[in-house]
């Protein structure tokens, strides 16, 4: 049962995930609308005008930099910019990242659940109490979250390169690749990120 468990999760996870990738890209891609390169404020300020040469010169800089709010736009908006900018087959860039993530976390958690499931249920009365299902869902969540984190670091890194500019994209040839190449410019530490910040999808 445990085995089955296993497999049928993993394999019900996988189909779900591809299918559903592309709109899963767009949903990133939406939660990075706004994100742009904005000069650190305190270069700013520290910047003087040329023709402040004397100290008696009663001038102030602002202390804020007033910038354009960005337009935001719907999903399907994003989806169209997407097929014309980088082309159709950019809607599943990052599948194979989405696959090993479903493959590991999810897996992991259905089948672990499973073994929790029929190892803690009560032989008299065939129930599971209601603190073992907390607590095998606690624990199979959990195990199956970390072992999926690098996956899924590496999903999010994939949908997000394509909307920067060219010269900064790391061009991941597929999961692998950018599992390898994170290990080695950031160390291995880097592929258990608890969330994946602004700086990480740049």
């Amino acid at each position: 049962m445990g085995l089955k468990g296993f497999v049928e999760g993993g394999v019900a996870s996988v189909i779900a995930g591809a299918s559903t990738h592309p709109l899963d890209l767009i949903k990133v891609r939406m939660q990075l609308q706004g994100e742009s390169h904005v000069p650190n404020l305190s270069s700013v300020q520290s910047c003087r005008p040329a023709f402040a040469l004397s100290s008696t010169a009663n001038m102030s800089l602002p202390t804020t930099v007033e910038l354009p709010a960005p337009t935001r736009v719907g999903p399907l908006s994003i989806g169209v910019r997407i097929i014309q900018s980088e082309g159709a087959a950019a809607l599943f860039s990052g599948i194979s990242a989405t696959l090993l993530r479903q493959t590991l976390y999810s897996t992991t958690r259905m089948g672990l659940y499973d073994v929790l499931k029929h190892k803690w249920t009560e032989p008299d009365s065939n129930s599971m109490p209601l603190a073992s299902k907390i607590g095998a869902g606690l624990i199979s969540g959990a195990v199956g979250a970390a072992v999926g984190n690098p996956a899924d670091v590496a999903m999010v890194r994939m949908q997000a390169d394509g909307r920067l500019p060219v010269e900064h994209r790391r061009n991941y040839k597929s999961v692998v690749d950018a599992l390898s190449q994170m290990s080695k410019q950031e160390g291995v530490a880097s592929l258990w990120r608890a969330r994946v910040s602004r700086s990480t999808v740049r």
